[in-house]
Order: C-alpha cells, then structure tokens, then sequence
C-alpha cells in the first residue's frame, strides 16, 4: 500500500511538473509573442514616420525648386509683358501727361517701382506716378550716360544699357537711346528682382512715337 501511495504521489508530481512546465512556456510563448507585436507596430509606425518625411521633403525641395524656376525665369516673363501686352494712352498723344500715363503702364506691366525719363543733362522729362527719389534716380540715369560715352571714347562700341545692382537689392537699368537729336535715358528701379539688360526694349517704340508726337504738336 505505501508503495502505491508513493507511486501514486511521484506520478501526480511528474504530471505538476509537467503541467508547470507547459504553462510556463505558454506564458513565455505570449510574452514573446506580445513582444514581437509591439515590435512590428513600433517599426510600422517608423516606417509610416519616415514615408510622411520622405513626402514632405519631396514636397519641399518641388517647392525650392518651382521657385528657383519662377526666380530664374521672372526678367523673361517681365520682358515678354512690355513685348505683347499693348501700351495704351487714355490723353491725347504727344502731352506731357500722356508720357506719365506710358510710364505708369511701363512700370506696371513690368513690375517696376519706378520709371524715369530723362535727357542726356540728367533733367527729367516724365515719370510714372509711383516714382521716388526721382533727384538722385536723375542723376544715376546721368552718370551711367556718361559711363557709357567714356566706354564709347575708344573707338568700341558704346552700350545701349547699364544697370546698377545695390546693397539692398535693387537693381536700376538705364536704357540709352535718340529720338531725332535727342540723346535719353529710359531708367526703371526694380527692388528684388532680376533684369534683362533689354528688360526696356520693347517700351522704346511706344515712348519713341510718343515724343515724336510731341515734338510734332509743339513744332
């Protein structure tokens, strides 16, 4: 009887041990198991992390670099406006006041803070409605005329622009041209923005008939 007693008692012990052992890796097995789940979650949630910076830097840098284009091809879309967009005058052609209106559209077509029209002694002759500094912008225009006869001295040929890029960004282009035995300057101030050095070009033709209607009408 006390042998079976004690066989009965080893088996049931095995059977404890068994069972401890068995739960025991259940628990380890779920414990692994969560492990692994936090561990997928957390490199979902870095991977899902990264995609949405990888996104926004695409972002960003099209951004940088519609900008970058913008910037570069600003003085060809400033330059196209003065060519195809028409200059219109709402006065009789040839007045004084419709000289100020041309330069008010020259300025607004092309983005310009001011427009000055001066003659070769640096006197001004009209200017657009938004003009400032116009005494000092005066003398710029007639200096840089001056500049350029100097260049034109040695026998080379003697620019038709000069522009002046300052220290807070602005940009002033003087365009040098006759109207009959009149030697004048187109000058226009562009804060921030890139010229082309025949940025005025296509203004020329319609201030040229303008002060050729004035003169008309005076003579």
């Amino acid at each position: 009887m006390t042998m079976a007693m004690a066989a009965i008692i080893g088996l049931a012990a095995a059977v404890l041990l068994l069972t401890a052992g068995y739960l025991f890796g259940v628990k380890r097995g779920a414990q692994s198991r969560e492990q692994l789940r936090q561990q997928d979650l957390e490199q979902t949630q870095e991977l899902a992390r990264l995609r949405e910076q990888l996104s926004q830097r695409g972002i960003d840098q099209h951004e940088n670099l519609k900008a970058t284009i913008a910037q570069l091809l600003s003085p060809l879309i400033q330059r196209e406006r003065l060519s195809f967009e028409p200059l219109s005058s709402e006065s009789q052609p040839g007045r004084h006041g419709d000289l100020n209106k041309l330069l008010d559209q020259i300025a607004e077509k092309g983005n310009f803070a001011t427009v000055l029209l001066s003659d070769n002694e640096g006197w001004p002759l009209a200017s657009s409605s938004n003009g400032q500094d116009l005494d000092r912008l005066c003398a710029t225009a007639s200096m840089l005329m001056l500049i350029a006869d100097r260049m034109g001295d040695s026998g080379a040929a003697a620019p038709l622009s000069l522009m002046v890029h300052d220290a807070a960004n602005t940009a002033t282009l003087c365009r040098i041209f006759s109207v009959g035995d009149h030697r004048l300057a187109l000058t226009a101030v562009s804060p921030g923005t890139l010229l082309l050095s025949t940025a005025l070009d296509p203004a020329l033709v319609k201030v040229d008939a303008a002060l050729l209607q004035r003169d008309r009408d005076e003579g």
